[in-house]
């Protein structure tokens, strides 16, 4: 599947979770292929002082398949 898109719905993941955050910086990184006849899970975790979010993305094995930050100002 194409990388940004996964990109773009760990944005999504983030934007459902806390609608009011305002993303100041966002870093992405593929670590994996993901394939769209395989399920796939997006994931996010907010830092305990709410600077940032960890994103990430795994495969239907739950292999990381992208991992990303977006952090919040």
């Amino acid at each position: 599947m194409h990388g940004p898109l996964i990109a773009t719905l760990l944005l999504d993941v983030l934007r459902s979770n806390l609608p009011d955050a305002r993303v100041r910086r966002y870093e992405f990184r593929a670590m994996r292929t993901l394939f769209d006849i395989h399920t796939f899970d997006v994931c996010g975790d907010p830092s305990p002082d709410g600077t940032s979010v960890r994103l990430w993305a795994k495969d239907h094995e739950g292999a990381l398949a992208m991992d990303a930050t977006a952090h919040l100002g």
